[in-house]
């Protein structure tokens, strides 16, 4: 399972370098991570917030091109969800870069459209 938070979501700039992922649900994290923003993009780092975001089944063979795609500044790690599931995303690997972003959901609910 990905867990995609930012570009990668329906409707966003990036969901087609997911192919032939499949939507499974809407999830948030347990509160362990934060939200940071970069050059109009979420960056997911460590912190104390449950961030919410979509659940896709991915084929393995996609991993690659993904990480690929996501370059240098992310890193696949394993993310911890609400209800005890557990799925891989992109965290940044400077948890310092950007701007601390306020919502727990990027585009903030109020702000989407």
């Amino acid at each position: 399972m990905l867990f995609a938070y930012g570009s990668l979501k329906r409707g966003h700039s990036n969901h087609h370098e997911l192919g032939a992922a499949r939507f499974v649900a809407e999830a948030c994290t347990v509160p362990h991570y934060a939200l940071r923003l970069l050059a109009g993009y979420p960056l997911l780092v460590l912190g104390t917030s449950s961030i919410c975001g979509e659940l896709f089944e991915l084929p393995r063979a996609h991993i690659a091109a993904l990480d690929a795609f996501e370059g240098q500044s992310y890193q696949r790690r394993e993310v911890e969800l609400e209800g005890g599931g557990r799925a891989i995303a992109y965290l940044a690997r400077d948890a310092n870069s950007g701007a601390p972003y306020p919502a727990h959901e990027w585009p903030a609910p109020e702000t989407a459209g």
